[in-house]
């Protein structure tokens, strides 16, 4: 691997050298703060006697700060509770913005501090744009000292109009946080002030209040992340931090941002990027590749009639879109020379409907009437949907969903597309079809390309556990493959109750096992989003807990993006750029891992069209602990989800994420607008859902 010089969004700082007096209570007082006994001090018994057999549940400390009624204790930082020195940091960091830089501050349920600062330069007179920051206290994670972990959470909007007069045309509930006297609140909480002084209250734009309002929705800018976060932190860093006031509070280290020693860093073998297309030829970039190297499995049916379905005023877009498919467009010839896919375009089969907002009626009149009962011929539908791809995925996806559905029922395989994606200028449009042919292969059954790698008996399973935007529904899919990357089947699960979810998974898994034989080691990649730890624990139990009829190695893999509030690193050695090398993973402990999936590799062009992806964040388990000891085990781990990253057919773009987990993302986008929770016998081992 090329030499990479890689820092952490770490800065590590120094603990008091000598100890420190704290001061406690069993009674709260005015300004004082709240302890459990889970944050009492090692040595609380010498000034509370028998504290801890007695069940008491808080105490209160004023930390360094002497008050009348407050019992002294000398802290030695060095070996003191760490809960407890993280709450006392938490505690200095939020006084140094809130009184002394006079910033917004949010405190999470843990205490830990996101800094809101304001973006005047984003801002106008309607809008105040705000970038947060979120600062974590960490000890001993990845080097030998406590660190501050600086993360950039994006950006968040205040619309400058109160609420008391936006009230007049706007509903309450599109109202979620609010900002008074630079402190944000839940809307809600405003009914237990004493002065809720809504005139001098202001929203926070969501999604609800700026359809409410009107406003245009923010566009969205494929941009190299990794430059936009590290200029951001550098000054935050430079303007905040690496500052003689703040280091009163926390001893930041002069070096600044911590660079990752070489111990922690590793790459994955470089063999894991190769890709098996038709016999005998490999490669590593399906975008490059796939072309003239051909699919692995080609389209395993002869008699494919492609016909499409419409709005009435998009006939044009129709036309031009059957040309594209059948003569090509710029460097793409064709869904034939493409893909492979020989396919006959069906006019008798068209639909054209007249309604736009609801078009399910006159579809389901066409399917009543036209019989799709010939095994000969397999069916291919190209949706043109007649809204926006904005539309779709603000408040259409119902009836996407519905289309979709009705298709799937009669074994008819589909593919949509926006108008707006067809008649894109510069023959923009070449680069979607390319995406296009490749996922139409996978949902015919062809195989674009496969892992090269010895087929073993294991079996890996993602699950991906979700709570639904429209409701309080929570969803959960396991997706069962085989080491090669080949998609097995797949089954979902719509419930209330996430310990009934969990005990259907747990049988999934089982079922998974006893269907494919017995693995010599089986592993689960599990993705949860938007859920509470309280929600997904009785998931997480479950996996942990499952037992199978002969006893194997059971890995538990948490998947987690890390664009928000967590870890990342960059590379130096790349200035400007930033993004390490594919395949890199660093060691940030307690068995976790930072996973780089990206196009750029050592002694090869990199694109830029090909984006910046963050890494994801890796956290091993297994019901047999001494496993977790072997390294060769867990490169094996590690390597199976670089691998499986590129085994995603939606395109040909590199994906951060593995299919285990990305065809779960797919499933809860659709699965709750579905009308019919059962899904059809045939259905449960395709890619119709691409």
């Amino acid at each position: 691997m090329a030499n990479q010089t890689l820092y952490f969004n770490i800065i590590p700082f120094d603990l008091p050298a000598e100890e420190k007096t704290f001061y406690f209570s069993l009674e709260e007082t005015k300004k004082s703060n709240r302890l459990h006994r889970t944050l009492f001090p090692n040595d609380i018994e010498t000034i509370f006697p028998g504290i801890l057999s007695d069940n008491t549940e808080f105490i209160y400390t004023t930390f360094d700060y002497a008050k009348e009624g407050f019992t002294a204790l000398s802290i030695d930082f060095k070996t003191e509770n760490q809960d407890l020195l993280r709450k006392y940091y938490n505690r200095q960091i939020r006084y140094y913005f809130r009184k002394e830089k006079e910033q917004l501050v949010r405190t999470g349920f843990i205490g830990q501090n996101q800094v809101w600062v304001k973006a005047t330069k984003l801002s106008t007179k309607q809008i105040t744009v705000y970038h947060k920051f979120s600062l974590k206290i960490q000890f001993q994670e990845v080097s030998n000292h406590p660190e501050l972990l600086l993360s950039y959470n994006g950006k968040s909007r205040l619309y400058n109009t109160s609420v008391a007069e936006l009230i007049r045309t706007v509903a309450p509930a599109n109202f979620k946080k609010v900002i008074k006297h630079n402190e944000l609140y839940f809307y809600e909480e405003l009914t237990q002030h004493e002065h809720p002084e809504y005139r001098k209250t202001y929203p926070v734009l969501n999604f609800d209040l700026g359809k409410a309002l009107n406003l245009p929705v923010p566009e969205i800018i494929k941009e190299n992340k990794y430059k936009t976060y590290k200029e951001v932190l550098d000054i935050f860093y430079d303007y905040f931090l690496n500052k003689e006031e703040f280091k009163q509070y926390i001893p930041l280290h002069e070096s600044g941002f911590l660079q990752v020693a070489d111990h922690l860093i590793d790459h994955v073998n470089d063999a894991s990027n190769e890709l098996a297309f038709s016999k005998p030829n490999k490669g590593r970039t399906p975008k490059k590749e796939f072309p003239y190297k051909r699919a692995f499995l080609p389209c395993p049916h002869n008699n494919v009639h492609l016909f499409f379905i419409y709005h009435e005023d998009d006939q044009p877009v129709k036309d031009m879109l059957k040309t594209y498919l059948d003569k090509g467009l710029g460097h793409y010839k064709g869904l034939t020379q493409y893909a492979g896919i020989l396919f006959h375009p069906d006019t008798a089969m068209n639909i054209c409907f007249k309604e736009r907002n609801n078009p399910l009626p006159e579809i389901q009149n066409f399917f009543n009437k036209t019989a799709f009962n010939n095994p000969a011929i397999k069916y291919l539908a190209i949706y043109v949907t007649p809204f926006t791809r904005e539309e779709t995925r603000r408040q259409e996806v119902r009836i996407y969903v519905r289309v979709k559905e009705m298709l799937l029922r009669r074994n008819i395989a589909c593919q949509f597309v926006e108008p707006e994606t067809v008649q894109a200028p510069n023959d923009g449009f070449k680069w979607s079809l390319t995406n296009m042919s490749v996922a139409i292969l996978a949902k015919l059954g062809g195989v674009p390309w496969q892992l090269v790698t010895t087929a073993k008996e294991s079996l890996v399973i993602g699950i991906g556990a979700f709570r639904h935007p429209d409701g309080v529904q929570y969803l959960s899919s396991a997706f069962c493959f085989d080491n090669t990357g080949h998609f097995n089947e797949f089954a979902y699960f719509l419930r209330h109750e996430t310990d009934v979810m969990a005990g259907s998974i747990a049988v999934k898994v089982k079922e998974f096992a006893a269907k494919y034989g017995n693995p010599e080691r089986l592993v689960i990649h599990f993705y949860k989003e938007k859920m509470t730890n309280e929600e997904i624990a009785p998931v997480e139990a479950a996996l942990a807990q499952l037992q199978l009829q002969n006893p194997i190695p059971v890995f538990v893999v948490h998947v987690n993006k890390t664009e928000a509030k967590d870890i990342i690193a960059y590379d130096a050695a790349w200035a400007g750029k930033w993004m390490p090398y594919s395949g890199t993973f660093i060691n940030i402990g307690k068995n976790k891992y930072l996973l780089f999936n990206n196009s750029r590799y050592p002694n090869e062009t990199f694109s830029i069209n090909d984006g910046y992806p963050f890494p994801i964040k890796l956290s091993i388990n297994c019901n047999m602990e001494k496993h977790l000891e072997n390294a060769q085990t867990i490169r094996e781990i590690i390597e199976q989800v670089y691998q499986f990253s590129r085994m995603y057919f939606k395109s040909l773009a590199q994906q951060n994420l593995p299919v285990t987990v990305k065809y779960p993302e797919i499933i809860a986008e659709i699965a709750p607008y579905m009308e019919h929770a059962d899904l059809p016998d045939n259905s449960i081992n395709s890619l119709w859902f691409l």
